[in-house]
């Protein structure tokens, strides 16, 4: 299950991968479609392999937690 802070990516493959959006809530993103875009949120498949405009949901990945300072 997919969490807020999680990365996902799209392309065509996972060797050609274009966008990597910021997972918010479930089905939901941050995102920011071109350089000088506005941020914004928006839905994406939650499908790996569905369509998501010209390019296809390839995965995601939970970033590692930092350990706490000492």
């Amino acid at each position: 299950q997919l969490e807020p802070g999680d990365l996902v990516f799209f392309g065509q493959s996972t060797s050609d991968v274009e966008h990597v959006g910021i997972v918010v809530a479930p089905g939901e993103m941050v995102d920011a479609p071109h350089t000088g875009a506005v941020v914004r949120t928006e839905p994406f498949p939650t499908t790996v392999g569905a369509q998501w405009g010209e390019e296809v949901y390839v995965g995601a990945t939970r970033p590692a937690a930092r350990g706490t300072e000492a």
